[in-house]
């Protein structure tokens, strides 16, 4: 199973938005106070350098609360990088076609609706796709039960997403069949942001998500190819 997201506002979308919000507020506000200086009898220079003086401490507050709050959001966001064990920068997750399937073939169970997967926040945030690959039991209401990890990277995090889903999922058999409770069935999690993974599906790898690095290395191949 794929669970895919989008990507968040990159710093510096974020900066020009800021900035841009900024200079409206600036525009409007300069406005506002010079005419209202002038109604109540101040000259024309005077009320402009008293508007500007404000504005301009105004500014000087704001930029300098927001660089303030980026700095405390920059420490917080690595403090909890660190404690769930995640990399310091984007990866990328590749992954055969043939290992994204949702489950065993030969599992006699099926998923009733959706399968709802939360991509993890931080993971999200950070740029860094993942994998995990769980493995449950179905009781004999359609519940899963005794999920554990089989293989998770590069960080848990992916992991208790996919044990969040499958303990609120329900199964329902696909034939009348009989079935074997206590047999135990595994089922990949492979979670992309749209956009980041820039190589097709192909080999079962994970790297670092690095387009520079891959750029060149794609330019030295085709050389290589042409040579």
């Amino acid at each position: 199973m794929i669970i895919r997201a989008t990507r968040t506002l990159s710093a510096l979308t974020a900066r020009a938005l800021f900035y841009g919000a900024l200079f409206v507020v600036v525009v409007i506000l300069h406005m506002a106070l010079t005419t209202a200086l002038r109604q109540v009898g101040w000259s024309g220079g005077a009320s402009l350098f008293a508007s500007g003086a404000a504005v301009l401490g105004l500014v000087l507050a704001l930029v300098n609360g927001a660089d303030w709050l980026r700095e405390k959001r920059a420490a917080a966001l690595e403090i909890a990088r660190m404690r769930h064990g995640l990399p310091s920068g984007p990866c990328c997750v590749i992954w055969r076609a043939g290992d994204s399937a949702s489950a065993d073939d030969s599992m006699p169970w099926r998923i009733e609706g959706p399968l709802r997967v939360r991509y993890p926040a931080l993971a999200r945030r950070l740029g860094v796709e993942g994998v995990a690959i769980a493995e449950f039991e179905v009781a004999a209401d359609g519940a899963a039960k005794n999920i554990h990890c089989v293989y998770t990277w590069p960080s848990d995090v992916f992991f208790a997403s996919a044990r969040e889903a499958l303990a609120h999922a329900t199964f329902r058999l696909k034939t009348q069949a009989p079935v074997r409770f206590g047999a135990s069935y595994r089922m990949p999690f492979v979670f992309r942001i749209a956009g980041a993974s820039t190589v097709k599906d192909a080999g079962s790898q994970a790297a670092r998500l690095r387009p520079s690095v891959a750029a060149v290395r794609r330019a030295v191949e085709k050389l290589r190819r042409h040579a």
